[in-house]
């Protein structure tokens, strides 16, 4: 009976420090998005998130490729 009652409390106290780390931190879409591919995240050559400063940075270089001339430019 004794043994009983130690391994529910044990599973319990895992129990509630897994779900304790879950909640740590990150949004489960922020979370989805930071994996790898092959786990199911975001393929490569997504543009990063709006609002950090890779996105600025980002978004700076494709207006300035945008407002380069095009003409005479070879394949």
């Amino acid at each position: 009976m004794n043994s009983s009652r130690l391994r529910l409390r044990c599973l319990l106290l895992c129990l509630a420090c897994v779900l304790l780390a879950a909640c740590a931190g990150k949004s489960a879409g922020e979370q989805i998005a930071d994996m790898p591919h092959w786990m199911g995240g975001e393929p490569e050559g997504v543009p990063p998130r709006r609002g950090t400063a890779e996105y600025e940075a980002w978004a700076a270089a494709r207006a300035q490729e945008a407002g380069r001339p095009k003409t005479g430019d070879s394949i």
